[in-house]
């Protein structure tokens, strides 16, 4: 079997293909829980996708002690099935490539991808630590994208930076309008969001000529806020990690 390794700024994913299926998906935040994960598992190969440099290796030899697997390191220098048109390619998130790998992975697989054409874009969100918006263009090449706090982030600096603002969280999100202080900062904080979407999908239908825009949303505050969603979108809590299956079988098999 596949292990795919998702080593993010908040936690570690790890999810677990039987061939092209992903069959389970593991949140961690101790090593020592992996080590164990990892032995009760049949695997053979694996590869990892981190924007966090410390844990890289040390997942890295988990892997290589506990299975004597190597696995495959994602990179700059990796071959991609995007074709990668970034004006600050050093600068640009290993995730968000994963990410927008694993939207084309799914709609290349989908019986929409025998009506693809040059009006039809493809993003990959991400509902996490931060919230990251990813453009793809046809025929597959990432165009770039929007970065921005997520919601969690936002919630904790309104606290943390003001004197008497209280503590709000997504769940007490009601309207479009507040009616008290927790309200109208959740509806801050979530119509942020919204607003954010709806403007990307203006854009790419009023200046891109976008016909249809397949939108792929994951993360771990995603849960949260796409109930409130007017738009269609499909929701793959291991979006990143079929993108570094995607990635590994290009480079690999």
């Amino acid at each position: 079997m596949f292990l795919a390794f998702d080593i993010g700024n908040t936690n570690i994913k790890a999810g677990l293909f039987h061939e092209d299926d992903l069959i389970e998906l593991k949140f961690f935040t101790r090593l020592s829980d992996i080590k164990s994960y990892i032995k009760s598992k049949e695997i053979d190969q694996a590869a990892v996708s981190s924007v966090v440099p410390a844990l890289t290796g040390k997942i890295s030899k988990i892997l290589i002690s506990s299975l004597k697997v190597s696995p495959f390191i994602i990179d700059k220098s990796s071959k991609f099935n995007i074709k990668i048109n970034y004006d600050s390619f050093e600068t640009l998130g290993i995730d968000r490539i994963c990410s927008a790998e694993g939207a084309f992975a799914i709609f290349r697989s989908s019986d929409e991808f025998k009506n693809y054409s040059e009006m039809t874009y493809i993003l990959s969100i991400d509902f996490g630590t931060a919230t990251t918006i990813n453009i793809i263009r046809y025929p597959g090449e990432f165009t770039g994208g929007v970065i921005a706090p997520g919601i969690g982030m936002m919630f904790e600096s309104l606290k943390s930076k003001t004197a008497q603002l209280p503590e709000v969280s997504g769940e007490q999100y009601k309207n479009l309008v507040g009616t008290d202080t927790a309200t109208s900062i959740a509806s801050g904080v979530m119509n942020s969001s919204f607003g954010l979407i709806e403007r990307i999908l203006n854009y790419l239908k009023s200046d891109m000529n976008a016909g249809s825009i397949k939108i792929f949303i994951t993360g771990g505050n995603a849960e949260k806020i796409i109930p409130h969603f007017p738009f269609k979108f499909q929701f793959e809590k291991g979006l990143v990690l079929l993108g570094i299956k995607a990635i590994y079988q290009k480079n690999i098999l």
